[in-house]
C-alpha cells in the first residue's frame, strides 16, 4: 500500500523561533494533553460516539447513496474539484495565510502569531495521525474499488479541523463559512466515489473534535500566561498524508 498516492497532501512547515532569554518548552504539555482531551472531554466523547453510532447504521444504506449520488452527480465537475482541492492543497495554506495576515492587521505579537501557528499546525498534525492510523486499521474498500483508505474521510476530517481551528480564532460567522467548505468538501468526495456517506460523517465529527479539542487548550495555555513555544533556532517539519 502506497503513504503517497496523487491525493496525498505533504505539508512543510519551518517555523524559526528566536527568544531573548529561557524560551518556552510547555507545547509537549499542551499537545499532549490537547491530545488526551480528544477522547477524555465528554463533549468529544459525545461527538465521536454519537458519529460512530450513526455511521455504522448508515453503512447500510452506503451503496443505495453512492449507486443515488453517482447517477445524479450532487454536484458539478467544477464545483467537485473545487471541493477537492480545498480539502486536499488549499485549506492549511489558507488558513495559515489569513494567520499570517490577520496578526498583521491586528498587530499581535510574533509570540502570538507564532502560537497561533503551532496551535492550527498540531491540531492538523494530531488529526492527520488519528486519520491515517483509522485508515489502515480499518482497511475498508473505497466504493471505486481501490484498496483499502476509504474509513475515514481524510479531506473530510482535514476541513473539519481547520474548520474548528477557524471558528475558534475567528468567531460564528467565519466559522459558519468554513463549516460550509468543509461540507462541500465531504460531498464532493462521495461525488468522485471516493468515498461513502459513513466515511464522510466520522470523518466530520473526528475533525471538529481535534480542532475542538485544541481549542479548548489553547485558551487555557493563553489565559495562563503560558505560550505554546518551540525551542529556541528549532526546525519543525511536518509531513500530513492526507487520502
Amino acid at each position: 500500500m502506497k503513504i503517497i498516492q496523487k491525493t496525498t497532501l505533504i505539508l512543510f512547515l519551518f517555523i524559526h523561533i528566536i527568544y531573548a532569554k529561557e524560551p518556552p518548552d510547555n507545547w509537549q504539555s499542551y499537545w499532549v494533553q490537547s491530545g488526551k482531551d480528544i477522547i477524555m472531554d465528554p463533549s468529544s466523547q459525545w461527538l465521536l460516539g454519537s458519529a460512530a453510532i450513526v455511521a455504522l447504521g448508515v453503512t447500510k444504506i452506503d451503496m443505495d447513496v453512492k449507486d443515488f449520488v453517482q447517477s445524479n452527480k450532487i454536484l458539478s465537475d467544477p464545483i467537485s474539484h473545487f471541493g477537492d482541492e480545498i480539502g486536499g492543497n488549499w485549506g492549511h495554506w489558507l488558513l495559515w495565510s489569513s494567520i499570517y495576515l490577520n496578526s498583521k492587521v491586528k498587530n499581535d505579537t510574533k509570540t502570538n502569531l507564532i502560537s497561533k501557528m503551532q496551535f492550527s499546525t498540531f491540531a492538523m498534525l494530531t488529526n492527520g495521525i488519528i486519520t491515517v492510523g483509522m485508515k489502515r486499521a480499518f482497511g475498508r474498500e473505497r466504493p471505486n474499488g481501490s484498496c483499502c483508505q476509504s474509513f475515514p474521510s481524510g479531506h473530510t476530517s482535514h476541513s473539519y479541523t481547520i474548520a474548528a481551528i477557524a471558528h475558534e480564532l475567528y468567531g460564528d460567522t467565519v466559522g459558519a463559512v468554513v463549516y460550509g467548505l468543509a461540507t462541500l468538501v465531504a460531498a464532493s468526495r462521495m461525488n468522485d466515489n471516493k468515498h461513502y456517506l459513513s466515511d464522510v460523517i466520522f470523518g466530520a465529527a473526528l475533525g471538529t473534535a481535534v480542532g475542538q479539542s485544541f481549542a479548548k487548550n489553547y485558551h487555557k495555555f493563553e489565559n495562563s500566561n503560558l505560550q505554546i513555544g518551540l525551542a529556541s533556532q528549532m526546525r519543525f517539519k511536518i509531513s500530513i498524508p492526507i487520502y
